[in-house]
């Protein structure tokens, strides 16, 4: 390490010991720190303080939260606290009927200020920083903005979505939360370091302990408070071994390698192929991913561990603790199409996405809308822009080629089983070519990549939108919307949208 690194972290130095003896950086390590505390306390809001008063239970969450911003950021954790202070400025002062538009527009700005700062003074110094959890912070003000705004003006965006509990979560957004209850909500220690987003209508559920009541009215009494620890465990597992993988694969796979792509008397230029710099990128990217699955599955133990993510209960009785999943493995690695595999990314910020861009404004925009929000929320990478470009761009393909093609493989059951596999490798082929920009974030190795390729999927993306609609197949193919479904984890909306971060950075959100 530099001394520029350790003079650019501000975040707590006490265990730089540690970071020398195992070789990680002090940032990933105070990381670590927080969130295997957050692991553990987290239990204690199951059990003693189970029965503590709602304010209790938000103050606690609130200073813990704190406490981990400062530990990791130091006093860039300032910032933490002033766009939630600015948000409910904005929320006490506006205009019903624009507050959305109004915290939107303020969130961004400050965010984009922070995204500029780190662009230009601090990237490559270290790993995590400030903009992560602002990130987060900038779904909740904005998703609870939106509530509001939607609930205080008599508007539904999507009268069709709402269930059975709709009519509840409703009542509870009827006024501005109280400043203990909104402070808590956007910097509650369980979800702070790096999402997923949590909705203000669960987390007030959580809060006040009543979702078990909700989820169990025909449950027997011996089960009446399910149990998360099988829960944690398996996601505790699956976060090692994302770890472990990315510890055994990262040197062997480095980005750097993609980067040489602009000097074409490099190795890489000169005498890969094209299939094997496919492979490479597929496998360096994956690596990249396992950081974002190891983050992703802690968080995610963490809310279950604390009593927060139950999601009811199965056909069998058994307890599901899906409701704060931010990431379906398996069904990102092994998707059969680009909408499936989007969807299984980032699932709670896909919701978010659909409540604030997606349901707002005309039809005709919406996936440019989802796509562009979702790069400027990112940063100013060219890496982003790129990205989501190709994405939206695949997007709209997919659903014209899906249309036109498959209803030619349905006939027998050898030709849907060859359809499978050619939209498997399509998908990982396509992913892969997408999203290589996206952990570069430059704009010479990421066009440097592009032309190697000489632009192929690109044009092969936009001679596919051109294909002729089949009338016939409209009804096999009327749900598939611009969008992919995700899971319901924000009542008020349906859940549809598309985004991703791969970058090297651990910015997760």
């Amino acid at each position: 390490m530099t001394s520029n690194y350790y003079d650019h972290y501000d975040g707590s130095k006490l265990f730089l010991f540690l970071s020398s003896k195992i070789g990680l950086p002090i940032d990933l390590v105070n990381f670590l720190i927080a969130q295997l505390a957050a692991l553990c306390v987290a239990r204690l809001f199951r059990k003693p303080l189970k029965l503590a008063s709602p304010e209790f239970r938000h103050s606690l969450c609130l200073v813990i939260g704190l406490l981990m911003g400062y530990f990791c950021f130091g006093k860039q954790a300032v910032h933490l606290s002033v766009l939630p202070m600015l948000s409910y400025t904005l929320l006490k002062s506006g205009p019903q009927h624009l507050m959305g538009n109004i915290t939107l527009t303020a969130s961004m700005l400050y965010l984009s200020c922070l995204h500029v700062h780190r662009q230009l003074y601090h990237t490559g110094d270290y790993t995590l920083d400030i903009t992560g959890p602002l990130m987060v912070i900038t779904q909740r003000v904005t998703s609870l903005a939106y509530s509001l705004q939607d609930t205080l003006t008599k508007k539904e965006i999507n009268a069709n979505s709402m269930g059975p509990s709709s009519e509840k979560d409703q009542s509870r957004m009827v006024k501005i939360p109280s400043p203990l209850e909104y402070f808590s909500y956007t910097l509650a220690f369980q979800t702070l370091m790096c999402g997923p987003v949590v909705f203000y209508t669960d987390y007030i559920t959580f809060i006040e302990g009543d979702v078990v009541n909700e989820n169990q009215k025909n449950i027997s009494e011996d089960r009446k408070e399910p149990s998360p620890r099988l829960a944690v465990l398996y996601k505790v597992a699956g976060s090692v071994a994302a770890a472990v993988l990315y510890l055994s694969l990262a040197k062997k796979y480095p980005l750097t390698a993609l980067e040489e792509l602009t000097d074409p008397t490099s190795e890489v230029a000169r005498s890969w192929s094209v299939l094997y710099l496919l492979w490479y990128a597929y496998l360096s990217t994956l690596v990249v991913r396992c950081k974002y699955y190891h983050a992703w599955l802690l968080s995610e133990a963490i809310c279950n561990n604390s009593g927060m993510g139950f999601n009811g209960y199965d056909n069998d009785g058994c307890p599901k603790w899906d409701k704060m999943s931010n990431i379906d493995v398996f069904g990102f690695e092994f998707a059969q199409n680009f909408r499936d595999a989007v969807a299984s990314w980032n699932k709670n910020t896909n919701a978010w996405l659909r409540n604030v861009a997606y349901e707002r404004g005309g039809a005709a925009w919406r996936t440019a809308r989802v796509y562009a929000l979702s790069a400027l929320w990112h940063g100013f990478h060219p890496g982003y822009y790129l990205t989501f470009f190709a994405g939206g761009l695949f997007t709209i393909a997919a659903k014209k080629v899906r249309a036109f093609a498959r209803p030619m493989f349905l006939e027998s059951r050898p030709k849907k089983l060859v359809y499978d596999a050619l939209t498997f490798m399509t998908t990982r082929v396509a992913m892969t070519y997408a999203t290589v920009p996206f952990v570069l974030l430059h704009l010479s190795p990421s066009l440097a990549f592009y032309g190697r390729l000489h632009y192929s999927l690109h044009f092969i993306a936009l001679g596919a939108i051109f294909l002729p609609a089949k009338t016939s197949t409209r009804n096999s193919s009327q749900n598939y919307t611009d969008l992919p479904p995700t899971s319901s984890k924000f009542k008020e909306v349906p859940i549809k949208d598309v985004n991703g971060e791969l970058n090297g950075n651990l910015k997760i959100s």
